[in-house]
């Protein structure tokens, strides 16, 4: 190698270094409270939550679901809400959690969601497909992230992984999301 490439070497190394400022933060001692109100940016909080569980449904029209959801975070909430909907009309007793938001159209709200934690216990739905068709299809995802009456709504940057789509025949056996 010619002593002038490598006397150049140096200087072109020190142009591909970028330069950034560097900058001390403090290590958090506590866990965040629930629903931080500090924004990561000026449109609001961000939080990102995902849903996870099994499907169950038999020939005979019985449907178990049970449901979890994650908050991968940076931000707690105190509250969010999942829709869970179907492809046929459900029929069955809800949790105190749940209320119907059309024939096959369920709606729960989670509970606190601390960042990097699951909800304290999981969603169970019990229910019944009139008719018993061969299969079902549910829908899963999140409407609403922090209290209703909390501005600004917390919001999700990776808005797919909190949507799922399971596909369930009527074979009793779980299917897991």
């Amino acid at each position: 190698m010619s002593s002038q490439l490598r006397k150049g070497l140096p200087a072109l190394a020190l142009a591909l270094v970028p330069l950034t400022p560097l900058t001390a933060t403090a290590a958090p001692t506590q866990p965040p409270p629930l629903h931080t109100p500090t924004p990561l940016s000026s449109e609001g909080p961000e939080a990102d939550l995902a849903h996870h569980g099994r499907i169950v449904y038999t020939e005979d029209g019985r449907l178990t679901v049970r449901l979890r959801t994650w908050n991968h975070g940076p931000v707690s909430l105190d509250s969010a809400a999942v829709r869970v909907s179907f492809s046929h009309p459900v029929v069955g007793g809800l949790p105190d959690t749940c209320r119907r938001s059309g024939a096959a159209v369920v709606v729960c709200e989670t509970g606190p969601l601390r960042a990097g934690s699951t909800t304290p216990h999981p969603l169970d739905l019990t229910l019944r497909v009139p008719g018993s068709p061969a299969e079902t299809v549910m829908d899963i995802r999140t409407v609403r992230m922090g209290s209703a009456e909390l501005r600004p709504v917390t919001r999700d940057l990776n808005p797919d992984n909190d949507r799922q789509r399971v596909l369930a025949p009527a074979t009793g056996d779980p299917y897991y999301f």
